[in-house]
């Protein structure tokens, strides 16, 4: 059966289940940081940060499930295994248990890919799948457009522009960076939440935009924009496709079952 990952129950799964996969032993605290922010060490504001959006996940699955359209009995069904989910992330956050303790929250006897709480999460991601699925940006282009950006930085770190466009230009690419290092637990959106405010930023202070074209960032700049931007029409474009062709295939099923008492 297909997973998920354009929705937080669907991230939140893969995240587990590729936890599970590191040594039993290990601390989970600093496993947990290996699998969100690899390059982190467990101390670090990469860390502190990877984890307080990873902790926030079941709260943003619960807003997800709340907005769909579905009765009362039908949501609790959805959702009736993330308070376990919920108490192994408090766990893994009080930094004083080894994975294998924590996982038996999830499952008594080690499975926890076949667990209750993370088969609830599939079943959860595929209903926010089919009804309210995010942008999804491929793992080889996030990682193209964190380096983009990282070295766009650099450069800009490096240069001679103005101290009031450089710190412009600088908070935004940093918020974009983070946007793009978190994308796994916060998904997409993010990305392009701080996209939309660096041009608002831009387009507000002409004096910065024109700093950066005279240094020729605009250029730099603009690939980024316009890559993000197209990922995101990809993105939008399978999704409506995939959607079209359920309510067609839905429609047919509807027809079967309307005719099927005319057949002998």
């Amino acid at each position: 059966m297909p997973e998920y990952e354009d929705n937080p129950a669907g991230r939140l799964r893969t995240l587990l289940i590729e936890l599970h996969r590191t040594p039993p032993n290990t601390v989970a605290w600093d496993a947990t940081v290996r699998v969100l922010a690899p390059q982190a060490s467990a101390s670090s504001p990469e860390a502190l940060r990877a984890m307080t959006r990873l902790l926030e996940l079941p709260a943003d699955i619960r807003r997800a499930v709340d907005a769909l359209d579905e009765d009362e009995e039908e949501k609790e069904h959805l959702l009736e295994h993330l308070d376990k989910v919920e108490t192994f992330l408090a766990n893994v956050a009080s930094r004083n248990h080894i994975l294998e303790q924590v996982f038996k929250v999830l499952a008594a006897g080690g499975d926890v890919p076949n667990s209750a709480a993370v088969q609830s999460l599939g079943t959860c991601s595929r209903r926010l799948h089919r009804y309210s699925p995010e942008p999804v940006i491929p793992r080889e282009e996030v990682d193209a457009l964190i380096e983009s950006v990282t070295t766009l930085m650099g450069d800009i770190r490096a240069s001679s522009l103005e101290n009031a466009a450089k710190i412009l230009l600088l908070h935004h690419l940093h918020r974009l960076l983070q946007a793009l290092d978190l994308i796994r637990i916060t998904g997409a959106a993010p990305v392009e939440e701080g996209l939309d405010a660096f041009r608002g930023a831009l387009s507000r202070n002409p004096e910065a935009m024109q700093e950066a074209e005279q240094h020729g960032f605009t250029e730099r700049l603009a690939a980024i924009a316009n890559t993000i931007g197209r990922l995101f029409d990809i993105s939008r474009g399978i999704r409506q496709l995939g959607t079209e062709t359920h309510a067609v295939i839905e429609q047919g099923a509807h027809v079967i079952e309307q005719t099927r008492h005319l057949l002998p």
